[in-house]
């Protein structure tokens, strides 16, 4: 802790004397700071303001700690001495936490590693690596880490193996609990979660009883067994970014980075998962609502809507199943237009479909939007789909490639863009009617 505190100092010394130069320059030509030096100035301004703060944390710990020292008591059967180096803040474990917005230390990986790979091309085999660039941006230790993590993958053999992996878990994890909340798998709970490539017994067919009289024969029947296994299925979203916005080492590129893979992964997943022409195949699995006859709109009045979402309820009940934990699912821009509707008093028709973010309910059930769902309406009971998610994303760089989008084919190198590819290990699959849909298409 004293040693990040004598950090902070050094840093902070270093922002005034920049200042005091810039403004030395400007004594020296007898003029005022111009635009270009005034920004500057600023800029270590704002530096030295959040490092003041940082300053005052770390005093305001140290202080904590040494108290802490000073007030420890031995405990029945130790040693006053024993006491003391329990307390004493070098034994003392400190647990330092990120302050990076989720999801951009995973970024700053990725954008360093591109960066590096470029740098290399530039000079030959002969430029920077990773490591090197992240340095120079002063990138936490943890960001360092992921990027030693995936050099060392499948061997044992350096001491900061481990720690270097503990990292890796924690960036990884971190990207994913942002990518989560984003898909509509994320924003729903109750999926039966299972490991890939193991089966899972399943009973497809029961035993029968009946009454009978005296002397008669008792009916004899079979239980029917099956079993269901969720094979590994990789789906895998590309993202395209210019070499200026690799170079530019601010916070803003670096969310901008986060953001584009979170938004590419989340809209693939939701995409697949509700698109009813999409079958199973080996690589993948198939949508929810594949195999399910969609029921027709009758309109989008108030009196149509309540029509069709009773019609969709019961395909539910006529089957004997619950609607316990379900969800509805529709974009956001139909949940907008189904909280405007007014009945003749002019009170909301349906309450709990508020306007805009927030909790929605609909008929009594939660409401998860997203405009992936289109034309769709759709009702999802998670308890009755088997979810096997690998919880990590893996991620590739190259600036050489031709990407195609199956129209158009783009090279990467003519036209100085880089494609950051990312992976995710994830597959689903209902174990019976797991979902109900109402088509608003023309």
């Amino acid at each position: 802790m004293n040693e990040y505190l004598k950090k902070l100092l050094k840093a902070k010394a270093e922002k005034n004397l920049a200042i005091q130069k810039a403004l030395e320059k400007s004594a020296e030509s007898g003029e005022t700071p111009d635009e270009e030096t005034e920004k500057e100035i600023e800029q270590h301004e704002a530096d030295i303001a959040a490092i003041e703060k940082n300053i005052a944390r770390t005093e305001k710990q140290i202080a904590q700690i040494e108290q802490a020292a000073k007030s420890a008591k031995p405990v029945e059967g130790d040693t006053p001495e024993n006491a003391a180096k329990s307390a004493d803040p070098n034994n003392t474990p400190v647990v330092v936490k990120s302050n990076l917005p989720k999801g951009l230390g995973f970024a700053l990986a990725v954008k360093a590693t591109v960066a590096a790979h470029k740098s290399n091309q530039k000079n030959g085999g002969g430029g920077t690596n990773a490591i090197e660039v992240l340095k120079s941006w002063n990138a936490p230790e943890s960001v360092q880490n992921l990027i030693r993590a995936k050099a060392n993958i499948g061997t044992t053999t350096g001491a900061d193996f481990a720690a270097a992996l503990v990292d890796q878990q924690n960036l990884t994890n971190e990207f994913i609990e942002l990518l989560r909340p984003a898909t509509i798998l994320g924003r729903m709970t109750g999926f039966r979660n299972v490991p890939f490539n193991v089966k899972i017994p399943t009973q497809t067919g029961s035993t029968s009883v009946n009454w009978v009289g005296e002397g008669q024969q008792k009916p004899t029947t079979d239980m029917k067994f099956g079993n269901i296994t969720l094979t590994k299925s990789k789906l895998a979203g590309i993202v395209l970014l210019s070499d200026e916005l690799i170079r530019f080492s601010s916070p803003s590129a670096d969310a901008l980075v986060r953001d584009d893979l979170v938004k590419t992964i989340s809209q693939f997943i939701d995409g697949q998962f509700l698109d009813p022409s999409k079958v199973e195949s080996e690589d993948s699995p198939a949508s929810i609502l594949n195999g399910i006859a969609g029921i027709k709109s009758t309109g989008t009045t108030a009196e149509a809507y309540q029509t069709d979402l009773l019609t969709c309820i019961n395909g539910f009940i006529d089957g004997n199943q619950s609607l316990d934990g379900s969800y509805w699912v529709m974009s956001e821009t139909r949940a907008a237009q189904m909280s405007l509707l007014r009945d003749a008093l002019g009170n909301t028709y349906f309450p709990g479909m508020s306007f805009g973010s927030g909790s929605k309910t609909l008929l009594g059930l939660p409401v998860v939007t997203s405009q992936t769902a289109g034309e769709k309406i759709v009702l999802i009971k998670p308890t009755e789909i088997l979810l096997a998610d690998d919880g990590g994303v893996d991620f590739a760089i190259s600036n050489e490639a031709t990407i195609t989008n199956g129209t158009e084919a783009i090279n990467l190198f003519q036209n100085n863009l880089s494609a950051i590819r990312a992976e995710r290990y994830i597959r689903w699959k209902p174990v019976r009617k797991a979902a109900g849909w109402i088509d608003y298409s023309a």
